[in-house]
């Protein structure tokens, strides 16, 4: 999408933290790349200011997949307006997971009509495959008559399809599991701040333990590892001592589930 969107003529500004494909789609466009600090938005501002692009693309993340922290997207649509540039968000992690039905973080805060593209996936909360991107017809138009990566690509099998269709679905009526969600991953976030972990600016499923020194990092997962089996993943920064434990919790997970690893994590303290 972003190579489709995007040349040398045009200026995009991506958060530092936004996910891999961002940056490489990015770089495939060949556009000029403007990266701000982590939702910063003076700086971002700064950005937009200085550019002389005839073109300008904001781009990021809606739930980070990191930190579980959000993207301040009121005051972004109100800086694309002022600058005169196109908003582009990616709700991978929102989908299924915000709005009444299910439709993403935009329509959570009731934006969703002033974003000019969002981008989402169906392999996360959907539980199917393949992605999505909702625009104007405009520029839905302009993606598929030049977007080459959907051009020059097989389309998705129809029994896909048709699972997306039925996802589609249940994630419409699946309020009380949104809200069990939220609720589970508060409880979550409490009980491990308790214990003593830094989990960061997370308000949201995805859940980081930030445990410092990629070292103290292994050494702490693989002790909790051997003690329960959850829902995590470990990753390290290149500096900075941010490496963590992350943990993306499900509508799904039992609370005796959760209490176990809590419980765990509490012996390895």
């Amino acid at each position: 999408m972003l190579a489709a969107l995007a040349d040398r003529e045009t200026a995009v500004f991506s958060d530092r933290l936004n996910h891999a494909s961002i940056v490489d789609g990015v770089r495939l466009s060949g556009a000029q790349v403007h990266r701000y600090r982590h939702l910063d938005l003076d700086q971002l501002e700064e950005l937009l200011r200085s550019s002389s692009a005839e073109r300008k693309l904001i781009v990021t993340d809606t739930i980070f997949s990191m930190d579980g922290d959000v993207a301040p997207l009121a005051e972004l649509v109100e800086l694309k307006n002022s600058y005169g540039a196109l908003l582009v968000i990616d709700d991978a992690h929102g989908g299924g997971v915000f709005g009444r039905n299910g439709e993403g973080y935009a329509h959570e805060l009731g934006l969703a009509d002033e974003i000019e593209l969002t981008i989402g996936t169906f392999s996360k909360a959907f539980g199917a495959y393949g992605a999505y991107v909702t625009a104007s017809r405009a520029l839905v138009d302009q993606l598929i008559s030049s977007c080459r990566t959907l051009i020059y690509s097989t389309a998705l099998p129809p029994s896909v399809v048709a699972s997306v269709d039925a996802a589609i679905e249940l994630v419409r009526v699946a309020g009380d599991r949104r809200e069990a969600l939220r609720k589970k991953s508060t409880h979550f976030r409490t009980r491990l701040a308790g214990l003593g972990f830094d989990t960061g600016a997370s308000t949201t499923q995805i859940v980081p333990a930030i445990v410092g020194a990629s070292e103290r990092r292994s050494s702490w997962r693989g002790r909790s590892r051997s003690a329960v089996s959850w829902p995590s993943q470990s990753a390290r920064r290149p500096s900075g001592g941010q490496a963590r434990i992350r943990f993306s919790l499900l509508a799904s997970h039992l609370d005796d589930d959760l209490e176990l690893a809590l419980e765990a994590l509490e012996d390895v303290v």
